[in-house]
């Protein structure tokens, strides 16, 4: 009752007593003097600590004239906040929100996500790693260290940015050698045997090469105690290093290769399992049974390169970026029903490569005329070995221990390509005028087969050889989007936009085994936005405001099937509309404390009179018009407050937050027990600094009410169970960093 007092006290307050974890990250570090990025000339922008550096268009701009709607959070930032992942990002960004589903992740911007991480899916907002794109989200957990910023882009951004991107965008950037020699490291203790060692080193080898050592190793033992097979669960041994070089040979050409090794071996992800379709109180969600064990084991290499040149006719810019991405992933979950008499895992098993090119040329950013223009080339070779294996069976019954029931072997290749263009025009020195198109072109195929043996996967009792069923199937696909944009700058300090953007998300197609590979549609998600970007009182104000209006065509939903039906799967249900509104508020008020709040609210609903059945036996239709998207709560808000106090020779940082999120569901059934209920959530930090020191103390509590909060409540139909996973518990810890 005490912390909800605080709270309500919190949130009586209004906007002049909050502050959100993203005011504390808007301040987002600029390039060290004399480094240039994304092929754009190192004086491009002027080092202003109060302007924040963002890539949202391509090139650097400050994200207060900028007319897209995004959060930036800086790596001090994220560090402070616990967040370590994009699944953890959505614990500070009011517009994220993320859902697990056994290994895997997808994340919804405004209501818009893929809810298809099979295969052949594609995510609708997708995580760019410094501009390299993949599909599958294995090892997106173990890249956010020795990170500058993080750019949550919102709307559709597939004029400029990759593939599918009709929800937004996040993108994630690395630190890139400097010229000076320096560096951190840092170490982390706390609960659930926690230990996080993070460094990077820096190191100019002449005036023309730099380099960066970077690598990380976190670990924790499980949030969840299972028994049953006695493990530990939701725990995390993650390594990762990261080699960067920067080069300059001659005057203005820009040079960066980077390589980074992935190590994940943890048991990952678990799920609370209990009878489907009924609404089970979330209780306990640090105890409950299992029956079989779960693991997870990930090696991954990412190489990336690019190389940019700043001396051509007219001033132009020549950039070219590519690189290549290899993952090995094995996950193990529990799959044990109530209809099989036996103990099974699900075992999901991906060898993915995946290689990114893009060549871009572009004018300066300054001028009454400005341009740019690309071509973009992804592939993606995927080798799936997916199974569900009895491990023993029930005594007195046929055994079938220790085999399959079904087995999936596919090829899945996906090619996509993308030209690209945006053109800007100040039609006065005030006024500029945007437009931007993309024409895409996508190509799915996939061999192999899947086999079935009714025996170990429906009943003991059947008899007969392997169903072979193949699971060929072929996508192709293509389509233009566009989006025309006009911004006025009022005054120096007040900013204006309007835009209108389409965005475009390519279909697929699915397979429950034993019937034929089973298309689907693209997705067109078509927006129009009202912007407005202020600062007051000399930038201790800042107010950003975002309305918007979105609709979604040929949705493409998902359920579970049930492996024998063809009714359930990813399909596509129909229209939905989404409207919205976003604010920004951080005020200063000096000697007293930096306040603000982030908010997001959420209107959607499907369209009337559609209708979808489920994956039960034997399925059943239900009316979905008129029902919210799935992971789209209406309310969402962060805030806090933060303070720096004198301490001795040094300063001492308080500071409190907090995360409201409206009731939302997880599926675009609206069944009740597939819903998140509301929940709030609080962190806590303080931070010491000596004055001239170069170490720095922190200790902190993150969901300081050790809040029960869902991830995914999911029907699974194969196993005839529904799941439930969560975010963390309460954890509290010291860091400890040093810079050099």
């Amino acid at each position: 009752m005490q912390y909800k007092r605080i709270l309500e006290c919190l949130l009586a307050s209004g906007a002049m007593l909050m502050c959100a974890h993203t005011a504390f990250a808007q301040v987002a570090p600029q390039p060290a003097e004399g480094t240039k990025g994304d092929g754009q000339k190192a004086d491009t922008l002027k080092s202003d600590p109060n302007v924040v550096v963002v890539t949202a268009n391509r090139v650097r701009s400050n994200a207060q004239t900028t007319a897209v709607a995004l959060n930036v959070y800086n790596g001090a930032a994220l560090a402070d906040a616990g967040v370590s992942s994009v699944l953890a990002l959505q614990t500070i960004d009011p517009s994220i929100n993320v859902t697990n589903s056994g290994g895997s992740a997808y994340v919804a911007v405004r209501g818009v996500a893929s809810t298809d991480i099979t295969e052949t899916g594609d995510p609708a907002v997708p995580v760019a790693r410094d501009g390299f794109f993949t599909n599958r989200p294995f090892s997106i957990a173990s890249s956010m260290y020795d990170v500058e910023r993080v750019e949550v882009l919102k709307g559709p951004q597939g004029t400029l940015f990759g593939r599918n991107s009709t929800g937004g965008l996040i993108n994630i950037i690395t630190a890139k050698p400097g010229e000076t020699f320096g560096g951190y490291l840092s170490a982390d203790v706390g609960n659930y045997s926690t230990v996080n060692l993070e460094g990077a080193f820096n190191v100019p080898v002449n005036d023309k090469v730099q380099m960066r050592f970077s690598g990380v190793e976190r670990h924790h033992t499980g949030y969840r105690n299972v028994t049953g097979v006695n493990l530990r669960g939701d725990d995390e041994g993650t390594k990762s290093g990261r080699l960067q070089v920067a080069f300059q040979p001659v005057a203005g050409f820009q040079g960066l290769i980077s390589y980074q090794k992935d190590k994940v071996d943890d048991i990952g992800d678990i799920t609370k399992n209990g009878p489907i379709a009924t609404l089970t109180p979330i209780g306990d969600a640090k105890t409950f049974p299992g029956l079989a064990p779960t693991s997870t084991h990930l090696d991954g290499h990412r190489l990336r390169w690019e190389f940019s040149y700043d001396r051509l006719p007219w001033d132009l810019t020549l950039t070219y970026a590519g690189g290549y991405d290899s993952v090995d992933y094995l996950h193990k979950t529990d799959a044990t029903g109530p209809v099989y008499p036996a103990t099974r895992q699900y075992i999901i098993g991906n060898e993915v490569g995946t290689r990114n090119h893009e060549i871009r040329i572009s004018t300066p950013l300054k001028g009454r005329f400005t341009a740019q223009a690309g071509y973009f080339y992804f592939t993606e070779n995927n080798v799936v070995d997916t199974s569900v294996r009895n491990l023993t069976m029930n005594p007195g019954l046929p055994d079938f221990s220790n085999t399959v029931g079904i087995r999936f072997n596919y090829l899945i290749k996906t090619k996509s390509e993308g030209l690209f263009s945006q053109v800007g025009w100040k039609l006065t020195d005030d006024l500029k005028l945007t437009v931007g198109g993309r024409y895409s072109r996508d190509q799915k195929v996939r061999t192999g087969e899947a086999r079935l043996l009714l025996g170990a996967l429906v009943n003991p009792f059947i008899p007969g050889p392997e169903i072979v069923t193949p699971g060929d199937g072929l996508m192709k696909k293509s389509k233009p989007t566009y989006q025309v944009a006009l911004d006025y700058t009022l005054t120096p300090q007040n900013f204006l936009y309007t835009k209108y953007a389409a965005g475009y998300k390519s279909g697929g197609f699915n397979s429950n085994g034993n019937s034929a590979s089973i298309p689907y549609d693209a997705e067109t998600v078509k927006s129009l936005e009202f912007g407005s970007k202020n600062t007051f009182l000399n930038r201790q104000v800042k107010l950003n405001i975002a309305l918007f209006h979105q609709n979604y065509q040929n949705y493409q939903a998902s359920q579970f099937s049930d492996l024998l039906t063809t009714g359930a799967g990813v399909f596509n249900v129909g229209k939905a509309t989404i409207k919205g509104l976003e604010t920004e508020l951080v005020a200063t008020v000096p000697d007293v404390a930096r306040f603000d709040v982030n908010a997001t609210l959420l209107n959607t609903h499907f369209g009337d009179g559609i209708r979808i059945t489920d994956g039960a036996i034997p399925p059943i239709s239900h009316d979905i018009g008129g029902n919210q998207l799935p992971n789209a709560p209406k309310f969402v808000m962060t805030a806090g407050v933060q303070r720096t106090f004198e301490a001795g020779d040094g300063e001492l940082m308080a500071r409190l937050s907090a995360k409201y999120s409206s009731d939302f569901y997880y599926s675009a059934f609206n069944n009740a027990d597939e819903r998140s209920p509301s929940y709030t959530t609080l962190n806590a930090l303080l931070k010491y600094a000596h004055n001239g020191s170069n170490w720095e103390y922190q200790a902190y509590v993150n969901n300081l009410t050790d809040k029960v909060v869902l991830v995914s409540s999911t029907r699974n139909y194969a196993s005839v169970i529904n799941t439930m996973q969560f975010q963390a518990p309460r954890t509290y810890g010291v860091r400890v960093r040093y810079n050099f």
